[in-house]
């Protein structure tokens, strides 16, 4: 789900993908063609200027240290851009560790958000099982006790389970389908399937009405369920809430009904958990939108790229051909670190920062299993001590 790491240094050089070496090799290598560029013609201006050494090289600390450039124009620039640079250099280290920062805090609530989801479906799923009325005539297992269904069908409460969790499953999957993601879960490396179909237009692909017939040949959806759907009149986008109101509706009248157990307890537990989960899934959408100011967003890119441009330049007086390794090193961590930031705001990809991609394939396989598989089970599976039988393998090894 996240790129994991080791604490091992060799490992940590090593890595490629997703570092800051990936993002900003680019500007490393272009500061490094500038900063040659400075200092060749740096010799070349020295030999115009007249009492210069002659014959002397390039990369000579000459150039630098020679009392008859003191008065020459274009040292004299290179020394105040010098001044400029270290003024520049102070802003740019404290607005960029704080840009950074708060980067990776909007990363980190969009996480933390999208792992709330799963955790209210869990709870659902578990308090809908847990309260779900049992009956020891219906347990999968001898000796165990199972849901509940009636000879009459007015009390039917496997169909109860298996009907809202799957409502919670494909709202949730429904939900991030109608968010714009890289992470498709059919591919792995968001490439496309063919040349004028790509892995973003599979969400959308989903909510279509192919994509919900798809979904009744699954078993995921009925035909009345879709056609209901349908009939609601409202965009796609909307259909997750719409699952998720069915989902609560269905568990409430099982109240009713006698199809769940547990009283007002229950019912206000439920409640509070639907609604924190319709919560989590707009606060997607309003992180989303206030994820950063575009003119604090210009206002970095601005004196960063300013700061890695200039450092030729500022470096060169002091460093010499030593520039050219400098300039790389400024580039690789100044740009390295406004990189970073900007894919720490790309949380799902979609702007071309996929490095630090939350994967909305693994969310929803997740869920799913939850919601399916975990609790439906264990609820279904409740030992009963008024009913228990010792199996025959069981029995033998007892003896022995």
């Amino acid at each position: 789900f996240v790129e994991p790491y080791q604490v091992d240094s060799l490992w940590l050089w090593t890595r490629w993908e997703g570092t800051i070496k990936q993002m900003t090799w680019r500007s490393a290598v272009f500061n490094m063609v500038w900063a040659l560029a400075v200092n060749l013609y740096a010799h070349h201006h020295y030999t115009t200027v007249a009492g210069a050494v002659e014959n002397v090289a390039w990369y000579s600390y000459e150039i630098r240290q020679s009392q008859i450039i003191d008065n020459d124009a274009f040292f004299d620039f290179l020394k105040s851009i010098s001044v400029f640079w270290e003024y520049n250099l102070t802003l740019v280290i404290f607005t960029l560790s704080f840009f950074v920062n708060q980067a990776y805090m909007y990363w980190k609530s969009v996480y933390f958000c999208a792992r709330a989801q799963q955790g209210r479906i869990n709870d659902l799923t578990m308090l809908v099982t847990a309260g779900a009325a049992r009956s020891n005539e219906y347990g999968e297992v001898d000796g165990a006790t199972g849901y509940m269904t009636t000879a009459t069908g007015d009390v039917d409460s496997k169909k109860l389970v298996m009907d809202v969790t799957r409502f919670l499953r494909m709202s949730h999957a429904f939900f991030w389908a109608s968010t714009p993601t890289y992470s498709d879960g059919i591919l792995q490396d968001g490439n496309s399937l063919d040349e004028y179909y790509y892995a973003t237009q599979i969400g959308p692909s989903l909510l279509s009405p192919k994509g919900l017939e798809a979904l009744v040949g699954c078993d995921q959806l009925t035909q009345l369920e879709m056609d209901s759907l349908i009939d609601t009149e409202l965009s796609p986008s909307q259909y997750p809430f719409v699952l998720l109101e069915w989902a609560m509706l269905r568990a409430t009248s099982a109240l009713r009904t006698g199809e769940l157990v547990g009283g007002q307890g229950l019912e206000d537990n439920l409640l509070r958990q639907f609604t924190q989960l319709r919560a989590e899934y707009f606060n997607i959408g309003d992180y989303a939108s206030g994820r950063m100011p575009m003119a604090y967003m210009i206002l970095v890119e601005i004196i960063t790229d300013t700061l890695v441009f200039s450092a030729p330049l500022a470096l060169y007086l002091k460093l010499g051909p030593f520039t050219i390794i400098a300039s790389a090193f400024v580039a690789l961590a100044f740009r390295g670190l406004l990189e970073l930031s900007k894919s720490f705001l790309d949380t799902f990809g979609i702007e071309g920062f996929k490095a630090h991609n939350i994967r909305v394939d693994v969310l929803v396989s997740e869920a799913n299993f939850g919601a399916s598989q975990r609790w439906v089970k264990a609820g279904d599976k409740l030992p009963s001590e008024g009913r228990v039988t010792v199996k025959p393998k069981t029995r033998a090894k007892e003896s022995k």
